[in-house]
């Protein structure tokens, strides 16, 4: 059921030609910009355009969302939709469509605009923004606030620009389970979690630090640090190159709050290509054969998987899938064996790209190292180092790269 949140009622208040919305997680950016827009579709003829990091990225995210809205307001038309562009046409000749653009020359190509969304305007490159803002009449843009960029240091410093803070509860149609994700976090960051911020953020009162930062990035929407990520360094590509040679597969299971997750692991080139082929949660084990075949993976290709789950590794394994189970090793071996080549992940990748964005080494409260990563945005990093286990760990103790 479509909500008007306080959200909402913030960004209608925005008069700037370009808006900057920063906010934390679930503070309905996304959910607040997309209705505005649709309101905005039907009252005049408008082109709108939404841009995101990659087409993949439209899709499931604000994509999925127009979509949401459109149905739960009735007023989405099948005819009026054309899949092949990702273009919406109203009644009244206004249109709407979702783009993602790889070069400053094809953001120029693509001509002028009424409004332009800039959906997680961080992971677009200034360039590529910068030529889509100079053709569009009004711009929007959102963003979770990990670290500084062109936003804060170009956009907000111009004149007819507009900054507005969401956090999560300004965003009253949250789910109760996404309220209880946001407290846990709190819990795991801070001692005193009746503090806000920014007196929350006292150095005494760090329990975790990493936490602490998620925190104050995801629940208070402040600009936090990249600081101490595994793997800092990844390349987004469009698919994995004709040529590249499949090395295997790799599997982390999961059920209700863990995703189910199959990576297929590439080298071309001497680089490691790496595409998600599932990321899921609540998988039976006959839905894990069935997506696995249905993503055409190839069978005669070794899955590795944890070998935790015995049971589920010989059903899948009687189902057809070339699967084995592999005992506990060091997880700094696992990466440090991936980061031995320069790592591509593929731009369908969603959850996996995020997991590489996130994860990071471990911090006591008083910023000190603790030798190992974070035990969580790794679902998808562990199944590929299941792979990378299988192969014979040294002897000597493992030195892994902190970039």
């Amino acid at each position: 059921m479509f909500v008007v949140t306080t959200a909402i009622q913030k960004l209608l208040q925005m008069t700037a030609r370009k808006k900057v919305i920063q906010g934390g997680t679930s503070s309905g950016k996304t959910y607040g910009i997309i209705p505005v827009l649709i309101d905005r579709c039907t009252k005049k003829k408008l082109k709108c355009t939404v841009v995101a990091e990659t087409l993949p990225a439209v899709r499931e995210g604000a994509l999925d969302i127009f979509k949401s809205v459109m149905f739960d307001t009735g007023r989405w038309i099948d005819s009026h939709w054309n899949a092949s562009s990702l273009t919406y046409t109203f009644s009244n000749g206004s249109r709407i469509q979702f783009k993602s653009f790889d070069s400053v020359g094809k953001a120029k190509a693509s001509g002028k605009r009424d409004i332009l969304f800039l959906n997680e305007c961080n992971h677009i490159p200034f360039l590529i923004a910068d030529a889509l803002m100079t053709r569009s009449n009004e711009v929007w843009m959102d963003f979770n606030p990990d670290n500084e960029f062109w936003a804060h240091t170009e956009t907000l410093k111009e004149p007819n620009s507009e900054f507005l803070l969401l956090l999560w509860n300004d965003n009253e149609a949250l789910p109760d389970e996404i309220k209880e994700e946001i407290q846990i976090k709190i819990n795991k960051a801070f001692h005193d979690t009746s503090l806000i911020y920014p007196e929350i953020m006292n150095e005494s009162n760090i329990k975790n630090s990493f936490w602490a930062n998620w925190c104050k990035v995801y629940v208070y929407g402040q600009i936090g640090s990249l600081e101490g990520v595994v793997f800092p360094n990844i390349n987004i590509v469009d698919s994995i190159p004709i040529g590249a040679k499949l090395l295997g597969y790799g599997m982390d299971f999961g059920f209700t709050s863990d995703p189910t997750t199959l990576i297929g692991i590439y080298e071309y080139n001497n680089e490691y290509y790496f595409d998600e082929v599932i990321y899921r949660t609540g998988l039976l084990n006959s839905h894990i054969y069935d997506l696995a075949i249905k993503n055409n993976i190839n069978q005669s290709v070794v899955i590795y998987a944890d070998c935790a789950e015995p049971k589920t590794i010989e059903d899948l394994k009687q189902r057809g899938l070339k699967i084995v189970g592999l005992p506990k090793v060091s997880i700094n071996f696992g990466i440090s064996e991936i980061q031995e080549k320069p790592i591509n992940v593929t731009s369908k990748s969603i959850n996996l790209i995020k997991e590489f964005r996130m994860y990071k080494w471990a911090f006591d409260r008083l910023g000190n190292p603790l030798g190992v990563p974070i035990d969580d945005y790794n679902h998808g990093i562990d199944a590929i180092r299941y792979y990378f286990n299988s192969k014979k760990p040294p002897t000597k103790k493992v030195k892994v790269r902190r970039r």
